[in-house]
């Protein structure tokens, strides 16, 4: 399997389609066709499903592309090998974080690599965490910063900070409220599937408590202002809602019981650690700890827990 075939058959899994990629390539559909043959005879299984509609990876298909993305990687790195040792670190690297907790990391991280590792690009991918590790495994994304409950089998991780969560848009409620309060206000909340739904749903089911819901959400910045317009209370973390004065975006801590997610920094277990990868995961986690020293993220609280993702 030479390295042209692997990127033509990534292209062809991208787009969904031979004559597409085809046309992107500038190659022949024929030839394109038969070089996707051949791999299949090379890894001796169906690699793409085929219709008339396209073609879809098998879950071999996804698989070989996932292992394929990985071997063109580590080769990328054989070849800058001496480049490498002798420079600073240099390259494209792309994070990928949860909306809520970009809204807090983005600017202090960006910020502090443009200081200290100017030939290294940052790629920022704002994602719902659910969907940050299938990206991290289908190598579209570098390093995740992602909830500790969406760590899985192919990746390796250490849990930073663990923060907890606030009642938001509840004025006059000083500076906790427990659970059980929210159950008489009107409430907006995130729409599954989503982390801090979770959080949500499990204390309530454990406290035996009944949210009257309003709205179910898929942005915490939309959740934001719907509260903020008076039109229900809502959930959120502190990284959200750092940057508002508590005057207009009254928000309390959530106790009886407290809430809390976990947040990690992870990469899959067979990516290549470039020298800029290396920079990057440790200037995360720095970045990280910082805004927790600083108070800055307040309720939120430092530690480290590495793991691998679940068997």
């Amino acid at each position: 399997m030479d390295t042209r075939r692997l990127r033509n058959f990534l292209t062809v899994a991208e787009l969904g389609s031979i004559s597409r990629a085809a046309q992107a390539l500038h190659i022949a559909q024929p030839a394109l066709s038969a070089q996707v043959q051949q791999l299949e005879e090379s890894a001796g299984c169906q690699l793409l499903s085929r219709s008339s509609r396209g073609v879809v990876p098998t879950e071999a298909g996804l698989e070989f592309c996932r292992r394929a993305i990985a071997a063109l990687k580590h080769l990328e790195s054989l070849q800058s090998l001496g480049n490498e040792l002798t420079s600073a670190p240099a390259g494209r690297v792309v994070v990928g974080m949860p909306v809520s907790v970009g809204a807090m990391l983005s600017v202090p991280l960006v910020s502090a690599a443009r200081e200290r590792f100017p030939d290294i690009t940052l790629g920022i991918d704002e994602s719902p965490s659910v969907q940050l590790g299938e990206l991290l495994l289908r190598g579209k994304l570098d390093v995740a910063v992602l909830f500790s409950e969406n760590v899985i089998k192919g990746m390796q991780a250490t849990v930073v900070v663990e923060e907890d969560l606030y009642a938001v848009g509840v004025p006059d409620c000083g500076a906790q409220i427990a659970l059980r309060t929210l159950a008489r206000r009107p409430m907006v909340i995130p729409a599954r599937p989503n982390s801090l739904r979770k959080v949500l749903d499990a204390a309530c089911a454990a406290e035996k408590i009944e949210l009257t819901v309003r709205a179910e959400v898929t942005s915490p910045h939309t959740m934001l202002q719907l509260a903020m317009a008076g039109l229900g209370a809502t959930v959120l973390p502190w990284s959200t809602i750092a940057d508002l004065p508590e005057s207009v975006v009254p928000r309390a801590r959530i106790h009886k019981p407290t809430l809390t997610r976990a947040i990690a920094v992870a990469m899959a277990t067979d990516a290549p650690l470039s020298p800029a990868l290396r920079a990057v995961q440790s200037l995360l986690h720095e970045t990280m700890t910082t805004l927790v020293a600083s108070g800055r993220w307040r309720g939120a609280r430092c530690i480290a827990k590495a793991g691998a993702g679940r068997p």
